[in-house]
C-alpha cells in the first residue's frame, strides 16, 4: 500500500494553472449548505480514485439535522464527467467507515471546469442533485462517511487536501476530500409517510 501511495505521490506532485477559462457553476437554488470543506487550489495536494475496484470515503458530521439534496465536489476526468454517480452515507463504525445508511445513483451531474489542472487533467467543479424520491435526513452530531464512486471511466481522482481522515480502499490516509453537502436544514420538507422509515434507519 505504501507503494501505492509513493506512486500516486510522484504522479501528482505537480500542479499547474490550466489555460482554458473557468466555467461558473451555478448556486443550486433554494438549498442550504449543510456541510462544507470547499476546495482551495492552494490547498491541494492529492487525488483519490472511486471507480472500477477503487472505493474511497470521507468523514462528515452535521451541526444540524439536514435532508440531503445533493452534493458538490471537485474531481478530475479523464474525459468527460461520468454517469451515473453512486452516493452512499454510511455509518461510522469505531472512526471507520461500517455499514450503509444510505445510498443512491445520481444522474443529475454537471460539470465546471475551475481552471485549475491538476498534473495532466483539469479539476473540475462537479454537482450532483438528488431525484426528490432519494432525498435522506441525516441526524445531527453523529459522524457518518460520504462515498462518491463513478462509473464508465478507469482514470480520475477525488480532490484532497493532506490534513483529515480519509478512507480509500480500507486504508485510513491523513488527507480530507473536497465536498459540500447541500439540502435543507431540518426534515419539515419529509413526508410524514416517510418520517419513521427514515427515523428507523438510525
Amino acid at each position: 500500500m505504501r507503494a501505492f501511495v509513493l506512486v500516486l505521490t510522484i504522479t501528482f506532485a505537480v500542479a499547474a494553472l490550466g489555460g482554458v477559462s473557468a466555467t461558473p457553476a451555478p448556486t443550486p437554488p433554494d438549498l442550504d449548505v449543510l456541510w462544507s470543506n470547499p476546495y482551495e487550489y492552494e490547498w491541494l495536494t492529492f487525488g483519490f480514485p472511486s471507480n472500477g475496484g477503487h472505493h474511497t470515503q470521507d468523514d462528515f458530521i452535521l451541526d444540524n439535522p439536514g435532508v440531503v439534496k445533493g452534493f458538490e465536489c471537485w474531481f478530475c476526468y479523464d474525459g468527460n464527467h461520468p454517469q451515473p454517480f453512486t452516493a452512499t452515507i454510511r455509518y461510522d463504525s469505531g472512526g471507520n467507515p461500517g455499514g450503509t445508511l444510505w445510498t443512491a445513483d445520481i444522474t443529475n451531474v454537471g460539470d465546471y471546469y475551475t481552471g485549475d489542472r491538476f498534473w495532466d487533467l483539469n479539476v473540475q467543479r462537479t454537482l450532483l442533485l438528488l431525484e426528490e424520491e432519494d432525498y435522506v435526513l441525516v441526524e445531527a452530531g453523529r459522524p457518518f462517511w460520504l462515498e462518491l464512486f463513478w462509473t464508465g471511466f478507469y482514470h480520475g481522482y477525488w480532490l484532497c487536501e493532506d490534513i483529515g481522515n480519509l478512507y480509500c480502499n480500507d486504508y485510513r490516509y491523513d488527507f480530507s476530500a473536497f465536498f459540500t453537502i447541500l439540502g435543507t436544514s431540518s426534515g419539515e420538507d419529509v413526508e410524514a409517510a416517510s418520517w419513521g422509515e427514515i427515523k428507523a434507519t438510525f
